[in-house]
């Protein structure tokens, strides 16, 4: 019995030391203000550097974190951060090897593609683009053929009797 109240008074006087402990550490600290405004500014730049480690672990792995199935991932990854991890998390979940620079081959197929289809849709306006008036009359002018200029005085009359 002697015993268990030895040890009890003991208890009472770390508890009665710690309550101590954290009363003179409360007075020391009173601004609490600035100690919250700390931590939410780490917590941002927390935030912002685990973004940026997720756009390289997935530029690393070959895939864009804003389409198809970077974006499927990124949603719904939540293993570490991790070249390997991932790639078996892509395989297990969606069933696709993912190999570095898949993403950039088809990238580039699709923009080589696209300047294709620039190319042609400006080469079909220049052939659909009617030319003016005023460049019919240019072009009659330097030919010097009468057939031009009367077919392009011809247009002139048209358009300003539609106007």
């Amino acid at each position: 019995m002697a015993l268990v109240k030895i040890l009890f008074i003991d208890r009472r006087q770390q508890m009665s030391e710690e309550i101590n402990d954290t009363d003179s550490s409360v007075g020391e600290d009173k601004n609490w203000k600035a100690i919250r405004e700390e931590n939410k500014t780490l917590k941002e730049e927390l935030v912002k550097y685990q973004v940026q480690e997720r756009d390289s672990l997935f530029k690393q792995v070959g895939l864009d974190r804003t389409k198809g199935v970077g974006k499927a991932a990124d949603l719904m990854y939540e293993g570490d951060l991790e070249i390997n991890a991932l790639k078996t998390f892509i395989t297990e979940e969606f069933g696709e090897e993912v190999v570095s620079g898949q993403q950039d081959s088809i990238r580039n197929t699709v923009n080589e593609g696209q300047n294709r289809l620039d190319a042609l849709q400006q080469s079909a306006q220049t052939i659909n683009a009617a030319p003016s008036v005023q460049e019919q009359i240019a072009q009659a002018q330097q030919t010097g053929r009468t057939r031009d200029s009367i077919a392009s005085k011809m247009a002139a009359l048209d358009e300003l009797k539609d106007k």
